[in-house]
């Protein structure tokens, strides 16, 4: 049976359909086509934006995402975990705006969240007048990293100690002795978790630059031509978590890839 509280999170939270749809239109569908209230930096990005609404692999993986959105209920998740949800101090961490909570994939808020984290480092070289920024972007490649490894150092240990559900039981792992069998499957889902995280990243960065609803970062780039330079290498990071994303071993191997692009 499940636990009294988890009951009741899952009936203030399971049914909030509404939001959930919104999620599903503006970050998994319209910005793969031309939807009426899409824009992006036009005219220096319309090629990039028609050639990745004509890429057939990219909304084939980007639909796929959708499903696992729409059907995986893991856990809890904010539901649009982006870097202005999060207010930190040196001593705590608070998060913000619950409004799209709802039970889903473990995968989406990290990669919401890493996401935005990416985009601000492409953005850095549209807010150079007043110095190099390439401090900032090796801080917040390094702040994406460690998020993540933070992540599954604390999903591996929840998973040594407070495994209690219907899944990889410990009567079948450590009850008999085989808690190598339990690291092993382990690694097997953090390795799902990861390559959806870096998928879920992807769309997340296609729809803040070709959909609806923008970020900062790039916005505040005044002159379109040098925003959009910024942009185009975002995009193509994205394409390639959306595509890609199983053939991504770790996150050192992302950032090394965003830097690459990012490099004029």
């Amino acid at each position: 049976m499940e636990a009294p509280e988890r009951k009741a999170d899952l009936m203030l939270f399971a049914g909030n359909v509404d939001l959930c749809a919104i999620t599903e239109e503006l970050v998994f569908t319209s910005p793969y086509f031309d939807a009426p209230k899409n824009r992006h930096t036009t005219p220096y990005l319309d090629a990039l934006a028609a050639s990745l609404r004509a890429d057939h692999e990219l909304k084939v993986e980007a639909q796929k995402l959708k499903s696992i959105f729409a059907t995986k209920a893991e856990t809890l998740v904010h539901g649009d975990l982006h870097t202005g949800s999060i207010m930190a101090t040196e001593n705590s961490t608070r998060i913000i705006d619950p409004e799209f909570a709802f039970y889903g994939p473990i995968s989406f808020d990290a990669g919401v969240l890493l996401g935005n984290l990416w985009m601000a480092f492409f953005s850095q070289r549209g807010h150079e007048r007043d110095g190099d920024r390439g401090e900032m972007r090796r801080y917040l490649l390094a702040t994406i990293a460690t998020i993540w490894n933070e992540f599954c150092a604390e999903f591996g240990r929840l998973w040594r100690t407070e495994r209690v559900g219907i899944l990889y039981q410990r009567s079948i792992f450590e009850d008999q002795g085989h808690g190598v069998g339990a690291e092993q499957a382990l690694g097997r889902v953090l390795h799902v978790v990861c390559e959806e995280m870096l998928g879920f990243a992807g769309v997340e960065m296609h729809r803040r630059i070709l959909g609806l609803a923008h970020v900062a970062d790039f916005e505040q780039i005044q002159d379109p031509a040098l925003r959009a330079r910024c942009e185009a290498p975002a995009l193509a990071f994205g394409r390639h978590l959306v595509v890609n994303a199983r053939h991504v071993r770790t996150i050192d191997e992302a950032n090394a890839l965003a830097a690459m692009l990012d490099d004029p």
